[in-house]
């Protein structure tokens, strides 16, 4: 059977954390550096534990990463920690993924790490164009006092529905069937 790439298990946190370009840019500052830890680590938990005890210690060393990741973030951007909530949690799932893919070197890690990164910081853009008509809200939660200023306004006020959830769902969707649509080859039913 075939493993979900790594990045797949990301997309509950994707899709619920990236209305705003600040928020995916704190994602993927986030997980890169804690999913290449992650990766590096595997390869000595493989080579003293099995079984549960193994997926036991992935499990308590994501937890770790991802609180010391949360406290950092708390310490250093106390409006962006408090407006991710819960959901840098969830960059738990991304590392037991890869916890149980089949080992092929120790920067697996750092290439999910990419993906997700990849994934999140379009994604965010594209639904805080769509969804609030500006760019870069909020700036000033990552970047400091003087970024508050770098709040770009689109013309119109955008669709709500794509600063939601929901909405996530809908342009990922879309954006999935255009990558379709673009990358097969269309075959003559004749």
């Amino acid at each position: 059977m075939k493993t979900l790439h790594p990045s797949l298990l990301g997309l509950a946190l994707l899709l619920g954390a990236t209305d705003l370009l600040v928020k995916g840019a704190a994602l993927a500052l986030l997980g890169l550096p804690l999913l290449g830890l992650f990766g590096l680590a595997l390869p000595l938990l493989d080579r003293h534990l099995q079984g549960a005890a193994h997926w036991l210690a992935a499990l308590l060393l994501a937890a770790l990463l991802v609180s010391l990741g949360n406290l950092l973030l708390q310490a250093g951007a106390f409006e962006l920690h408090r407006a991710l909530g819960p959901f840098a949690y969830l960059l738990v799932l991304p590392c037991l993924q890869l916890a149980r893919q089949e080992r092929q070197d120790a920067f697996e890690g750092v290439r999910a790490g990419l993906a997700l990164a990849l994934l999140a910081l379009p994604l965010a853009a594209l639904r805080e164009i769509l969804g609030q008509g500006s760019l870069l809200a909020h700036a000033d939660w990552l970047l400091g006092p003087g970024a508050a200023t770098w709040r770009l306004e689109l013309d119109g006020a955008g669709i709500p529905l794509f600063a939601l959830a929901p909405g996530a769902f809908i342009l990922l969707g879309t954006l999935l069937a255009l990558w379709r649509r673009l990358t097969t080859t269309r075959t003559d039913s004749r």
